[in-house]
């Protein structure tokens, strides 16, 4: 897992990975991809509060992220399609230092649309609404049926 992963874990309360990883578990859609025989490149799913009807992104990458950077990406594009197929919006939090995973997340169409402190950490919070997908046909100039 990369050491920025370890981290924000630590922020959350978790002194143990695999503790993390079971709430997750329990209480998510936790998706993972690898590569066929290799360790994972990516954990990530929903989370769904009880209070809270939009749920929450959460992606954690394995150290290899740089060298793996662009079957992850092309995997971050293809599971946000996936989701959007379920899912009419998604948030996503993030801390505030890791300028490459705002980047990441705006990439993947998500908007910025607060700041939240926990502590001593500050989060960037991101909301994505699922996007219109337009049709190639023009529906105004079908015939109309009865």
């Amino acid at each position: 897992m990369s050491h920025e992963n370890k981290r924000e874990l630590k922020l959350l309360g978790y002194n143990d990975i695999m503790d993390a990883l079971e709430d997750m578990w329990e209480s998510s859609e936790c998706y993972l991809a690898r590569k066929e025989g290799e360790p994972f490149l990516f954990v990530g799913g929903l989370w769904h509060a009880t209070n809270d009807d939009m749920p929450q992104l959460f992606a954690m990458f394995s150290n290899q992220l740089s060298r793996n950077f662009t079957a992850i990406a092309r995997g971050s594009r293809m599971f946000i399609d996936y989701l959007d197929r379920t899912n009419p919006n998604t948030t996503m939090t993030i801390l505030s230092e890791y300028e490459h995973m705002l980047q990441w997340a705006t990439w993947l169409g998500y908007e910025p649309v607060g700041v939240a402190l926990n502590g001593a950490a500050k989060y960037v919070e991101f909301v994505r609404c699922k996007p219109i997908y337009e049709s190639v046909y023009d529906d105004s100039s079908r015939p109309v049926m009865h």
